[in-house]
């Protein structure tokens, strides 16, 4: 039976040896899985098996909620591997494969910045090939390695990594541990001074230590770690970041000395989200690698093989410690990307917030004059036969407020261009709405002068984009290979509120969106709205991760209004469990709400 946290807290604070702990405060979350609503399943095989050559395909059946064998009335997520091909069970060039498994991520749901993170995991017999893992990735829109990862633990480590390092922490120095004895942690950071030949991506690891200084993997050489459970904690703050396994009552570092943090490692600085995997095979391990079979070893793991993840909680720890539940905070109003004069409720700051690229070198900088204020994106194209450029936000940006509003621009460019206007959100969709040479669209005058387009969010946003998560909140794409000079400037969102008072632009009679009833609910619920007169209505319903799950049209009445709304898609299948939202678009106005559907 699981203790109530308050009481393990207590307990941990009088248990554990040393000064540090007079220093953990506070329970600040706790997962104990009951329900995987704070959780994504991942799908597929990632680039090149997530570009460590893993051998897996993620499935979602791989993934539940289960009873801890053993620990009656203890739940815990449950994460199968298994010997498994057939129809979908493919890499990212549709080759089959033989393996299947689960993988599990907090992105968009919940985010940490500094704390005592502490988990209790069980890992199958991994002999040999399995590769257990609980780490975290920052939420920025930055790639790896510049997004920083956090390996709270991870074992079926090759033999070449067990037996550098045997000497320490439980080691031997016979060279002789197995993959299900010893467990380590990592932490990856982009810096410069990484970059070679070798390593292009820049990715700076703790756990490459040749010399054996700074890593200390912890080895159970009598009792081995499989098919039990242990605890591994991570100590972070602004400073120092501390990973710890805690074995038998037994807390042990898992490196010589805390890592401190510096301006090369500012990644540990800012928030990041949890995973869960059970992978098979790939370049960790001594197995093969996907697409070469003799790179490595046949996978001897036995199959099916089961994970458990007891629990995740997150304490304050030397007075620091942050959870956010749910996607970064939404913007309203009028949200300035670039512009100086336009009266704006927040806007970004460039070289902050958000930073301008311009794709492999298809432009170069130009002579534009500026339509507003003092600053403007000059630019000419430099013969590459294409050009591409946007606005990345640093961390993803909530914009889910802008569903029936205007991704308004102006632009500067010569009549006879052809170039289209696009967003990509964190998951990697994006979509662009065209802009043909010599017409007329979107208000945009193709006369070769500064114009204005104003695009409606809902034809920029497509079927898939999470408006939640951007990370590119502006996109300009020529793929027609012509020469030109343009400028752009004065570019924001506009959700069709007053700048400074966030209240919508319609008059005192515009439409009033009600909570659903009932919220929670479990076979369905209705959806109302108070409408001043008859008048036409747009209901579109969507899922967390921004996808429209279902759309609802019709003539609404003056008064009250209901929509039932029984849980099913537009293709009549029953949503999934979890969060989501609805907006209301009419001639008045918009407005959004949230429910949560319970199976």
């Amino acid at each position: 039976m699981r203790k109530p946290a308050l009481l393990l807290a207590l307990l941990m604070i009088l248990t554990l040896a040393g000064s540090a702990r007079a220093q953990v405060g506070s329970l600040l979350w706790e997962d104990n899985f009951d329900t995987l609503d704070n959780w994504l399943k991942i799908t597929g095989n990632g680039s090149w098996g997530w570009g460590n050559g893993e051998l897996e395909y993620y499935h979602n059946d791989n993934v539940s909620i289960a009873d801890v064998p053993g620990e009656t009335g203890n739940k815990a997520l449950r994460i199968i591997a298994k010997a498994q091909s057939g129809a979908g069970i493919v890499d990212q060039w549709g080759n089959p494969l033989s393996y299947t498994s689960g993988k599990v991520t907090t992105e968009s749901f919940v985010s940490v910045k500094y704390g005592m993170i502490e988990a209790r995991v069980r890992v199958p017999n991994l002999n040999n090939g399995g590769w257990p893992a609980l780490w975290m990735l920052g939420t920025t829109t930055y790639n790896w390695p510049m997004s920083g990862e956090v390996d709270l633990f991870e074992m079926g480590a090759s033999k070449a990594f067990r037996d550098l390092h045997d000497t320490h922490n439980g080691g031997n120095g016979l060279n002789n541990s197995t993959v299900n004895q010893m467990t380590g942690a990592n932490l990856i950071y982009y810096s410069p001074g990484a970059v070679n030949a070798g390593n292009p991506s820049g990715a700076a690891s703790i756990a490459y230590d040749p010399t054996d200084i700074y890593d200390r993997p912890y080895y159970s050489m009598t009792t081995p770690l499989n098919d039990r459970f242990v605890i591994y904690r991570l100590y972070w703050d602004d400073a120092t970041m501390r990973m710890t396994v805690t074995d038998g009552g037994v807390e042990r570092d898992l490196y010589e000395y805390p890592f401190t943090i510096t301006a090369d490692s500012d990644e540990f600085q800012k928030p990041f989200y949890l995973i869960a995997n059970l992978a098979i095979g790939g370049a960790y391990t001594d197995c093969y690698r996907l697409g070469d079979p003799g790179s490595g070893l046949p996978i001897s793991m036995p199959l099916p093989a089961t994970m458990y993840v007891d629990y995740v909680r997150v304490y304050e720890w030397n007075g620091k410690g942050e959870v956010r539940m749910g996607p970064p905070v939404a913007k309203h109003g009028k949200y300035g990307l670039y512009t100086d004069m336009t009266p704006t409720n927040e806007q970004v700051t460039i070289g902050t917030d958000a930073n301008i690229y311009v794709w492999e070198s298809t432009l170069i900088n130009g002579t534009t004059t500026p339509y507003e204020g003092s600053n403007v994106l000059a630019w000419k194209t430099n013969g590459k036969g294409w050009f591409g450029a946007g606005i990345m936000n640093v961390q993803p940006l909530n914009l889910f407020d802008f569903g029936a509003g205007w991704l308004k621009f102006r632009i500067k460019i010569p009549a006879n261009v052809t170039f289209k206007i696009g967003i990509i959100d964190k998951w990697g969709n994006q979509n662009y709405v065209e802009f043909p040479a010599n017409t007329t669209k979107y208000g945009l005058v193709r006369n070769g002068q500064w114009g204005q387009a104003a695009i409606p969010v809902i034809d920029i946003r497509g079927t898939a984009m999470d408006l939640r998560m951007l990370s590119y909140s502006f996109v300009i794409l020529e793929q027609y290979g012509a020469n030109c000079e343009f400028g752009l400037d004065d570019i924001y969102w506009d959700a069709g509120y007053v700048a400074g008072t966030d209240q919508p632009t319609g008059t005192p009679g515009s439409s009033l969106l009600m909570s659903n009833s009932p919220n929670p609910f479990n076979a369905s619920t209705e959806l109302r709205f108070e409408m001043p007169a008859d008048a036409q209505y747009v209901i579109n319903v969507y899922d967390a991760a921004g996808a429209r799950v279902r759309t609802f049209s019709g003539l609404g009445r003056a008064g009250i209004n209901t929509v039932p709304w029984d849980g099913r898609d537009e293709q009549g299948a029953n949503a999934a469990s979890g969060v989501y939202y609805y907006r209301l678009e009419t001639g008045g106005g918009a407005d959004s709400g949230k429910m949560v559907l319970i199976k």
